[in-house]
């Protein structure tokens, strides 16, 4: 992933959040495990198969939950740690130095 597209699946996932009133991810049960499909994911909306979680989400302000959605690992990574796991963060790190160089 390049630093523009992890740019642009930033905006994704935040409309997504806003747009839904959104304030944070949750697996609906305790011991989940993911499973593989070809669906779109919820979230970030990316057309790539791979493993999605059944999630909650909930809404700071109301103190609700406002939806399930089927979210793909990355933006489940996302929602919890507010960034992509740590190799792909260094690649795009590795991407954006040798812009600069």
């Amino acid at each position: 992933m390049t630093l523009s597209e992890y740019r642009d699946y930033e905006k994704s996932v935040k409309s997504f959040f806003d747009y839904n009133n959104i304030s944070h991810l949750s697996p609906i049960n305790q011991d989940w495990e993911p499973y593989f499909t070809w669906r779109n994911c919820d979230c970030c909306a990316r057309n790539l198969g791979g493993d999605r979680v059944e999630c909650n989400s909930f809404n700071n302000k109301t103190k609700e939950i406002v939806g399930t959605y089927e979210v793909c690992m990355d933006c489940y990574y996302y929602a919890e740690y507010g960034q992509l796991d740590d190799m792909t963060m260094l690649e795009i790190g590795d991407t954006q130095a040798s812009i600069f160089q």
